[in-house]
């Protein structure tokens, strides 16, 4: 195998191991329980539009011949995105390293303030580890990780259908809820595109990066659609995993799960090990899928911090890994209260629609248009039309949502605000100081 074919193989994998983080293998299954059939094909449709503008993110910078965070700093002159961008990406590591580890911990630590913390750090340490010791082979090893992922999910899916009588209690109930159709809502639209987004992993700059590290005998297309396709998979497996691995327990756990959001799926996760009390091994599987799902994603959505802070502060890997999971700690400390964790992922979560519509800029400017003197086609404009159109009302109403909710989700409403804002508008600042 020559090395284009190896490292596309691998591209591939680490794609698919970004792509598929903790939501794919607990909170997809959720929204498919909760919207059934009528929302997995919405999900379908929005996923297969932000997979084409993934592609075209990184098929840009490939052509534009620049860095992705040197495009938007010397040629778009954006500057103030890739750092909201970076904001973000430390508050949602900050929920996320914790949500990680907890798959394994919970059953000691517990999911409280302290179980949190513990959780957190724990995983801070190792993400530490492999950004400063791995260095270039940190892709390989997030790609490896994606490939134990894969086959992880399938062998965990397998046993459960296996192992988990056709006649255990509450199966059919479960079956019923993925099978049913829904009205179009507003609710159900924003999930999937919700769903869709991260599904993708659209917001975080991901593919910004990737562009930067391929050249044009790479096809953006086989990798990132194979990538996404793997994610796909997983989120239908893993939803075949999560219904049998419910059915044992009581209607009340199922409805528990899948109208409880994510605080929801992590509460499940808690009482797995009561659920799964006669299935030991079953037990072992899904927790071990779950934790592979979450740090293939940490690693890859760590480097793009990594990078955006090295080129930004002048400083080498290891210095700027320090100052990465330094700030994620920073906020991990306060962010490990629950309720505050809740708000500021509601933030985040209303930020990603904004900042994927940041993401796409670079596709559809007329700055990089010149650099490359590549105009976008017809395809792509709609596209962006569809982005802009699709995102832009919901994050709005993500917002009204969050601030209606009231209380310390007020705090969330606060952040989305401030990120969105700096990164639309503080261009202006760095503009003025330059």
């Amino acid at each position: 195998m020559d090395e284009i074919r190896k490292w596309t193989l691998y591209l591939m994998f680490l794609v698919a191991g970004f792509a598929t983080g903790i939501g794919t293998i607990g909170l997809f299954p959720q929204f498919w329980m909760e919207y059934g059939l009528t929302g997995l094909v919405v999900h379908l449709l929005f996923l297969a539009v932000f997979t084409y503008v993934a592609i075209t993110e990184a098929e840009k910078v490939i052509k534009s011949g620049y860095y992705f965070v040197e495009l938007y700093n010397k040629v778009l002159r954006k500057p103030a995105m890739m750092l909201a961008v970076l904001a973000m990406i430390v508050v949602f590591l900050s929920y996320y390293t914790a949500n990680t580890m907890l798959v394994l911990l919970s059953p000691i630590v517990g999911t409280g303030t302290i179980g949190r913390l513990i959780a957190k750090v724990l995983m801070v340490a190792i993400v530490f580890i492999v950004l400063t010791r791995a260095k270039e082979k940190t892709f390989t090893i997030m790609a490896a990780g994606s490939m134990v992922l894969v086959i992880s999910v399938v062998v965990t899916t397998v046993a459960f259908v296996s192992k988990i009588p056709p006649t255990a209690a509450f199966l059919g109930m479960a079956k019923h809820m993925i099978m049913s159709r829904h009205p179009i809502t507003v609710d159900l639209v924003m999930a999937a595109i919700e769903k869709a987004i991260y599904g993708v992993g659209l917001g975080f700059a991901f593919y910004l990066m990737l562009g930067s590290f391929m050249n044009e005998r790479f096809n953006a297309k086989l990798i990132i659609g194979a990538g996404v396709i793997i994610q796909t998979i997983i989120g239908l497996l893993a939803t075949i995993t999560m219904v049998y691995a419910i059915a044992p327990s009581t209607p009340e756990e199922l409805l528990k799960y899948v109208y409880g959001g994510e605080e929801g799926a992590i509460h499940l996760m808690g009482q797995l090990p009561t659920i799964l009390a006669d299935y030991k091994g079953l037990l072992l599987l899904i927790a071990v899928s779950i934790f592979l799902a979450g740090i293939t994603s940490i690693l890859p959505i760590s480097e793009v911090g990594l990078q955006i802070i090295e080129f930004n502060t002048r400083v080498g890997r290891n210095r700027a890994a320090m100052y990465l999971m330094g700030l994620v700690l920073l906020v991990g400390v306060p962010d490990s209260v629950p309720s505050l964790a809740q708000a500021l992922l509601l933030g985040v979560s209303t930020a990603v629609f904004f900042t994927a519509v940041f993401e796409y800029i670079p596709v559809i400017s007329k700055n990089v248009e010149r650099v490359t003197g590549i105009q976008p086609s017809t395809t792509q404009k709609v596209a962006g039309t569809i982005l802009f159109v699709a995102l832009i009302p919901m994050g709005l109403y993500s917002l009204y949502t969050t601030a209606k909710a009231g209380g310390v989700n007020w705090i969330g409403v606060l952040l989305a605000v401030v990120l969105v804002g700096f990164g639309a508008l503080g261009n202006e600042i760095f503009g003025k100081k330059e």
